[in-house]
């Protein structure tokens, strides 16, 4: 590689993610990324966690791009690889959801990503930790969680199965006790959800925390209260048509290092991969962590 403006970059496909054929994944990367900029290889994960490991080695041989073809589980794995590293995170976005895509205007049409690839700027965004466990998205532990955990249990993974899980289960989850602290505050609430955000949404455009900011250094924290039955379509509808802010059953507030305060177990969800703790669970931001190529226009 002797032009110094190439970028050395690699591709990482899980073969697993969302339900899309990945067959031909190679074959439009191959075909479709600019050679005048990127020397680039393509290799696939083969269990999880791979993705961390991949990014992290990628990072030490000194690759300045590492792109994952993914979801948000993916998203994650190969961020944590990279966070803290001058070494720039790409996504093609691959998954069911595709929040953390979505948030930045990556087109989810994979053609489209690889062209918008091309054509990138860099930016350094925020991420999270949770209990020291790395999150580039959203952390929740009401109802989004709830349905992360039966997803990872369903047969087929996608759009049509993460809906039918959201109606079926909306009417059927509990309300919980929450006691967090949130910048020294002490505040106790119940909380049909409690979602964590740095970015702005779940994925499919489930709009959960509207004016979340990966630049602002803080986390966006939203609340949905207790609620009677008869409001839930028109909640579901809000949900996915960026409007829930707008429901009196709403609140959003904000803070930089929150705990919230646990005894025995809680299960949660780490950009829509599903994780249990216990005890107390400490959540906090770290500003512009990680490298990313975002559209340029």
């Amino acid at each position: 590689m002797n032009n110094p403006e190439i970028i050395k970059a690699l591709f990482i496909i899980n073969p697993k993610s969302g339900a899309k054929n990945k067959e031909q994944f190679r074959d439009w990367i191959q075909k479709g990324v600019d050679t005048s900029r990127y020397d680039f290889e393509i290799v696939y994960t083969g269990y999880p966690g791979h993705a961390t490991a991949l990014a992290r080695q990628a990072s030490e041989k000194g690759y300045q791009l590492v792109v994952v073809v993914g979801g948000d589980g993916s998203v994650n794995e190969t961020g944590a690889g990279l966070s803290g590293s001058t070494t720039v995170l790409g996504i093609i976005p691959a998954g069911s959801g595709n929040g953390m895509a979505r948030h930045l205007k990556i087109p989810v049409d994979f053609k489209m990503a690889v062209e918008s690839l091309n054509n990138c700027r860099y930016e350094a965004v925020d991420t999270m930790r949770i209990n020291g466990r790395f999150c580039i998205g959203t952390f929740g532990t009401g109802f989004d969680a709830h349905v992360a955990h039966l997803f990872a249990k369903a047969g087929k993974r996608g759009y049509t199965t993460y809906v039918k899980l959201v109606l079926s289960e909306f009417y059927r989850y509990k309300p919980n006790e929450f006691r967090m602290t949130v910048d020294g505050q002490e505040k106790a609430m119940e909380c049909f959800l409690l979602t964590f955000a740095n970015s702005s949404q779940f994925g499919n455009n489930a709009v959960i925390a509207p004016y979340a900011d990966v630049h602002d250094g803080l986390i966006e924290i939203s609340r949905m209260k207790k609620f009677p039955l008869f409001v839930a379509p028109g909640l579901i509808y809000r949900m996915m048509n960026n409007s829930l802010h707008k429901s009196r059953y709403f609140e959003g507030f904000r803070g930089k290092n929150i705990i919230i305060h646990r005894e025995g177990s809680t299960i949660g969800h780490i950009d829509g991969e599903p994780v249990e703790f216990s005890g107390d669970i400490r959540i906090e931001i770290i500003p512009a962590s990680l490298r990313m190529a975002v559209p340029s226009a």
